[in-house]
């Protein structure tokens, strides 16, 4: 068993009097990929944003790397190799697709840099070839690739993506899965995904079920039925 790298415990956020997560348990292990499944509304973005550091919890505790972070501000997690690709605003719309890449670098020195670049042109050659065009100017899938390369220059223990699937042809995500499977395999990144695309489930090695806040189950993606999760938590 690899080591535990991050781990929740009876984590709870309110909006007022609404609680928009319900004292969850969560934990992820070096180099894992786990995907939280759950409807529109279910707390998968509130959880994603807290572990982030954007939202801070009524209770609960969180730690990262045998560290307690729940009171930690978003860029000393971000310095300890924790990251988070949300649904929008990931990009700078109008800077050129280099200058995004390097401003996910931005915690690493000029050498490294130029050799993370390259690997994020490697994973993603589309990138390359429009180094110099506007992010705001790609298209869907593109610009969901630069905030994937983002996230790998910035060279992160454990990246975040918040519904990879949003607004992407199926075949897109297909892609965009695989290639994400390909990264853990070949750096030992830890990948977490929030989705409500049933594809997800192709490359998790862990799945989380959360609806109304609350965890209702964890398993591991290959003894899950996929048609019962289909039809409850993934609104077909």
């Amino acid at each position: 068993m690899p080591p535990l790298l991050m781990e929740a415990e009876n984590l709870t956020v309110t909006y007022g009097s609404y609680a928009a997560l319900k004292k969850v348990n969560f934990s992820v292990f070096e180099g894992e990929i786990v995907a939280i499944v759950g409807p529109n509304g279910a707390g998968k973005t509130t959880f994603l944003e807290t572990v982030a550091g954007l939202l801070k919890p009524k209770e609960g505790s969180l730690k990262f790397r045998d560290r307690n972070i729940t009171k930690l501000e978003p860029f000393q997690r971000r310095k300890m190799g924790l990251m988070l690709i949300p649904q929008e605003g990931n990009l700078f719309p109008s800077m050129p697709v280099k200058e995004n890449l390097q401003l996910g670098a931005f915690f690493e020195n000029k050498r490294s840099t130029e050799e993370i670049l390259n690997r994020v042109y490697r994973i993603f050659p589309k990138l390359q070839d429009r180094t110099r065009q506007l992010a705001g100017t790609l298209s869907g899938g593109e610009q969901r690739m630069l905030a994937i390369g983002m996230g790998i220059a910035a060279n992160v223990k454990a990246l975040m993506i918040d519904e990879l699937s949003l607004g992407l042809a199926p075949k897109v995500v297909g892609n965009l899965l695989s290639i994400l499977r390909d990264l853990r395999d070949e750096t030992g990144i830890t990948l977490i995904l929030s989705e409500q695309s049933i594809k997800a489930l192709d490359v998790a090695d862990r799945v989380y079920g959360l609806e109304a806040g609350e965890i209702r189950f964890t398993e591991d993606a290959q003894q899950l039925d996929r048609d019962l999760i289909k039809s409850l938590y993934l609104g077909a």
